[in-house]
C-alpha cells in the first residue's frame, strides 16, 4: 500500500514473521521493476517471551555486510524478552542484492516490520 509519493517513489510497508531458523530475505532487490530499494526503517522484534538471538545484513549474492544500530555492528544480536530493535539508518537495497533476517529459533518468535521506498534509477 503507498502511503504518499516521495521524490525516489511510493512508500511502502512490509512484515512478516521469521518463522524457521534459515536466512530470510525481508526486501529483495530481484523483485519487479528495476529492484532497487531504499528502506529508511524496520524494527525486529521478539514477540514470544524469549531470548532469540538474530543477525541482519545486505547481501550481494557474495558477501554478507552485517547490520547494527547506534554505532554498534551485530555478528548475532541476542534480544531480551519482548525486546525491539529499530534499525534507522537507511539502508540502500541496490538491484541484485537481499536485506535479510536470520533467527536461531524456529518457533515465529521474531517480526519484522518497516517501510521500503523504490529507487528510482
Amino acid at each position: 500500500m503507498t502511503v504518499f509519493q516521495a521524490p525516489i517513489g511510493g512508500l511502502e510497508e512490509f512484515a512478516l514473521v521469521i518463522s524457521n531458523s534459515d536466512i530470510t530475505t525481508i526486501v529483495d532487490g530481484d523483485g519487479a521493476g528495476d529492484g532497487a530499494w531504499y528502506v529508511p526503517w524496520f524494527q525486529v522484534n521478539e514477540n514470544a517471551g524469549s531470548t532469540p538471538s538474530v543477525t541482519v545484513d545486505l547481501y550481494d549474492g557474495t558477501t554478507a555486510y552485517l547490520l547494527g544500530t547506534g554505532g554498534a555492528v551485530y555478528k548475532t544480536k541476542a534480544l531480551t524478552a519482548g525486546q525491539s530493535v529499530t534499525f534507522s539508518e537507511g539502508y540502500v537495497v541496490p538491484k541484485g542484492w537481499k536485506l535479510r533476517v536470520t533467527s536461531n529459533n524456529a518457533a515465529g518468535q521474531i517480526t519484522v516490520a518497516g517501510t521500503r521506498t523504490r529507487r528510482l534509477n
